[in-house]
């Protein structure tokens, strides 16, 4: 759906959002927490999670440097260095000579991508768009496509919004507020030309910086339509109200907020840790108890290296290394915000293509189609039932709840029907968190034999009466 479509069937679904449901209201077997607020979903966020993947694309003039925030410096601004395509001072360096924005939707597209964000402006200051905006001495901003230095007269910008609205991907543009190497501004807003300012570089005070991103930030947000996201890296720099005021269906800001894992590695569990994640509350798991809906993402990259710009001979992840990030991130609820490194020529090089095209194949293949499936709402849903057939075989079980009205559960448990076992059920999987998605892998595969076999959900712990959307059984998948 795009964001337009998300924000009439939310409101309609949930005109009262957010509102309280107390304990009273679950009459079952299900503990509930007393007074705990139902915490909802804006239709922005709604319509962010309703996808595994945001192509994060990254293409700017970083792409003919190296990569970096910035990816412009000394060694390559106003010299050319051995490693890029020319001086990065110079706009002209930025030349994608087969420059096809509909490319790069045949592999987000093939990812299963419903959202794609383009580096409208990072760390060097060059823009993809040509901007209108005035430096403070009076003179053009000249750091832009569309300048008259510039190799690319057309917007890049206009370009890669055609081409997501044909291929039905919401779309947004990431503007790095707080940083820009061609106005001496730093990642933490500091100047950094206190020493040196080099040839082409401009020397502003912060208010007068400040003035020009805001014209920059204008342009973006109320030039390209109903933008599905906005990213921005590191402070916005006082901006906010103006963000929401242009763009509020936007999903990244104040008021429709998400939440990093805290790692770009693809590994969090590793990195950060392994406890259940919510769409509630702060922090890189979020709290059960919090007040406001903030869906968390992670950032990975395509390269085995940490590497966003596009670069020359880097090798990229294997479909069996992008499975375990896929389960990581997510299987436990969270949305993949996967780097797109177009290179030079302005395309999705082959051997990135190929990798984004298996994943999502392997997604729809592994997901599409479960062994066994049922849903369930309301007082009666905190026990579901599945049958899985004699002879089928299952090593993965997949919870979602409709998170539209909420992340109810806060405790459940999956079993297995055992004649043998005590109680007659074998424990298989627990958890706290289910939200959009939640993905148990079982340490074997499990083949029903002589009779069918029952999969009980039991939900022992929720704020309201659940609402789950999907509790299946799967069968093992290729590669894992």
């Amino acid at each position: 759906l795009t964001s337009d479509q998300w924000q009439s069937v939310s409101s309609e679904m949930a005109p009262q959002w957010p509102y309280w449901i107390l304990a009273g209201l679950v009459q079952s077997s299900a503990t509930a927490v007393v007074g705990t607020p139902l915490v909802v979903p804006t239709p922005a966020q709604a319509r962010y999670q309703d996808t595994d993947f945001v192509a994060l694309i990254h293409f700017n003039m970083g792409t003919y440097a190296h990569n970096g925030d910035p990816c412009c410096d000394a060694s390559n601004w106003d010299v050319h260095a051995p490693y890029a395509a020319g001086p990065t001072s110079d706009p002209a360096t930025f030349n994608p000579t087969k420059l096809n924005t509909t490319q790069w939707m045949e592999s987000i597209t093939n990812l299963g991508a419903n959202i794609a964000i383009l580096t409208a402006k990072h760390g060097c200051g060059f823009t993809l768009w040509p901007t209108k905006a005035m430096l403070p001495d009076g003179s053009p901003y000249g750091y832009s496509v569309g300048s008259p230095k510039a190799a690319i007269k057309d917007d890049v910008l206009r370009m890669f919004v055609d081409s997501a609205e044909t291929a039905g991907v919401g779309y947004g543009f990431y503007y790095s507020i707080m940083k820009s190497f061609y106005l001496c501004h730093s990642f933490s807003g500091t100047n950094s030309c206190t020493k040196t300012v080099l040839p082409g570089q401009h020397n502003f005070t912060a208010d007068e910086y400040t003035a020009v991103v805001k014209q920059q930030v204008t342009e973006l947000w109320t030039e390209y339509g109903n933008l599905t996201e906005i990213w921005v890296d590191s402070a916005t720099d006082g901006l906010d109200d103006l963000m929401i005021q242009l763009q509020p269906q936007a999903v990244g800001t104040r008021v429709n907020p998400t939440g990093w894992c805290g790692t770009e590695s693809g590994h969090p569990s590793k990195d950060v840790g392994s406890k259940d994640v919510w769409s509630i509350g702060p922090g890189f798991f979020g709290d059960p108890d919090g007040s406001e809906w903030i869906p968390k993402f992670c950032d990975p990259q395509l390269f085995q290296d940490h590497i966003w710009f596009w670069e020359p001979n880097l090798a990229v992840r294997t479909l069996a290394m992008m499975i375990p990030i896929y389960h990581d991130i997510v299987g436990r609820g969270m949305v993949m915000e996967l780097a797109f490194s177009i290179d030079r020529d302005g395309l999705v090089e082959d051997t990135h293509a190929v990798v984004y095209k298996q994943l999502g194949d392997w997604v729809r293949a592994c997901y599409g189609t479960p062994i066994a499936s049922t849903s369930g709402a309301g007082p009666a849903a905190v026990t579901l039932d599945l049958t899985v057939r004699a002879g089928d075989t299952f090593d993965r079980i997949q919870l979602q709840e409709d998170t539209i009205s909420g992340q109810r559960v806060r405790n459940y448990k999956v079993a297995l029907s055992n004649a043998s076992a005590p109680g007659g059920w074998t424990p298989i999987a627990t958890g706290s968190a289910i939200g959009t998605k939640r993905i148990h892998l079982l340490d074997h595969n499990i083949t029903i034999t002589a009779a069918p076999a029952t999969l009980r959900l039991s939900i022992t712990q929720t704020v309201a009466p659940p609402v789950i959307s999907q509790f299946a059984a799967f069968a093992p998948c290729a590669q894992g």
